[in-house]
Order: structure tokens, then C-alpha cells, then sequence
């Protein structure tokens, strides 16, 4: 698909993998809608590129997810691409009753989220065919190493995408997965893995998971893991589980 002149609306802009990819969608000739609750960071993203528009809106808000649908149909009149990348991370353990809250929480804004807005904009979707959903997933949601709460909600993210695609079958809307690695954002700084070198090529910057998400919108690709090699650990996971657990704990403790 060509993406000149293509409408995008990426959740999650205000930072990291969403601000960048506005960007990069942006360069590509998009007319981009960014959705984010900050709204004075997605001013500054919009002074950025001609072809960004801001949108404060809360995708855990059935409400503001239907104005932002009724905006984007009235301004820009089509919806190529959606990308639902807005999360969060688990700031608790879950050792307990007191830890369902957050679970709760970070359910709601990485996986309830992306059905939300997927629901919301399917019409417009379908009447701008060919068009794209792609949905931010992570190799967390591929391998259950890590916050059980982020894991579980980006293993819904990476499940709810291949169900839909089957539900919707091969129409001209195809329902896309991007599953990051380690990516140094604001909201997950992967400090631990900076600070020694041998593992710091781990980590990937969100402008790599952005040109990805490019990439995919243009394809149409069903799934796509960033980096390319980070694969290597989804296969292992499968084919010798008990190396994967050993190895992962290791540098997650460390």
C-alpha cells in the first residue's frame, strides 16, 4: 500500500514507539491524527511535522475513543491505518489481593484498549479499504518473562490479533502484530540492561520499532517481530522452553 496521502491515527503518541512512529508515518506522506492524554507533548509533536494533528483523547474512555472516530470521519473523511500502541507498564509485583488493581489497570490500557478502538473505528476501517490495524504487541507477549501483568496483557494483544484476523477473514482490512523487543522509552528507560554492554544490544530505539511499523503498514505483513532476531527466542521458547526459562531469569535478575 502506498502511503501517500493515507490518514493514520496511532495511539499513545506523546512518547517513545508512538511519537515516533507519528513521525515516521508523517515523512512517509501520511496525514497523521496522535492520541495521547498529554496534550502539550503532542503539540510539540505536531510543531515537528506539518502532517501531525493532535488528539487528547484517553483510549480507556468508551466516550472519548467514539469522538476521537467522529473527528478523525469528519476532518480527514478515512482511517488507513490504525496503530494501538498506547500502555503501560506494571509498577508492582503480583504478590497478592492489593497487586489486582494494577493488574487490572495495565489489562485496560494494553489489551481492553486495542479491542476499544479496533471496535470503534472497524466501520471507517472498512470503508477505507485497503487499510491496516496494526497492534503494538512485544516478544513479552510471545515469552512470559517479566511483569506478569504487562505479559498478560501483551499475550492478549498478540492472541486477540490472530483471532481477528481469522474473524475477519482476507478482506481488504488486515489486522497486522509488531512485537518489540527491549525498546528505551520514557515509560520503560531499560536501565538495567544499559548499564553492562554485553547486553545493551538488546535494546533498540523506538525510531527501530517505528520504521517497522512502516514497513508493516506498507505489507500488510501478519506479524512482525524487532529486532528480526529477537525471533530466535520465540522458536527457543517452543523448542527447548526449559533453556529459556534458565537463561531469561538470569537477566531479568541480574
Amino acid at each position: 500500500m502506498d502511503l501517500t496521502d493515507k490518514v493514520a491515527v496511532v495511539t499513545g503518541a506523546s512518547s517513545g514507539i508512538g511519537a515516533a512512529t507519528a513521525r515516521a508515518l508523517a515523512a512517509e506522506g501520511c496525514t497523521v491524527v496522535a492520541v495521547a492524554r498529554r496534550g502539550e507533548r503532542l503539540e510539540a509533536l505536531a510543531a515537528q511535522a506539518p502532517g501531525i494533528h493532535p488528539h487528547v483523547a484517553d483510549v480507556t474512555d468508551d466516550a472519548a475513543v467514539t469522538d476521537l472516530v467522529e473527528r478523525v470521519e469528519r476532518d480527514f473523511g478515512a482511517c488507513h491505518v490504525l496503530v494501538n500502541n498506547a500502555g503501560v507498564r506494571s509498577h508492582t509485583q503480583f504478590r497478592g489481593p492489593d497487586d489486582v488493581g494494577d493488574f487490572i489497570h495495565v489489562l485496560d490500557v494494553n489489551l481492553v484498549a486495542v479491542a476499544r478502538c479496533t471496535a470503534a473505528f472497524s466501520r471507517l476501517l472498512l470503508a477505507s479499504a485497503p487499510s491496516r490495524v496494526i497492534n503494538v504487541g512485544s516478544v513479552a507477549g510471545k515469552i512470559g518473562l517479566g511483569s506478569p501483568a504487562y505479559s498478560a496483557a501483551k499475550f492478549g494483544v498478540v492472541g486477540f490479533s490472530e483471532a481477528l484476523r481469522v474473524d475477519w477473514g482476507q478482506g481488504d482490512v488486515a489486522v497486522c502484530v509488531v512485537n518489540p523487543g527491549y525498546v528505551h522509552t520514557e515509560g520503560f528507560p531499560q536501565d538495567r540492561f544499559l548499564r553492562i554492554p554485553v547486553l545493551r544490544r538488546l535494546v533498540v530505539s523506538p525510531e527501530v520499532v517505528a520504521a517497522a511499523i512502516v514497513e508493516v503498514a506498507r505489507s500488510g505483513q501478519r506479524e512482525r517481530t524487532v529486532p528480526r532476531w529477537y525471533r530466535t527466542f520465540v522458536v527457543l521458547r517452543h523448542v527447548v522452553p526449559p533453556l529459556v526459562w534458565a537463561v531469561g531469569g538470569r537477566l531479568l535478575r541480574r
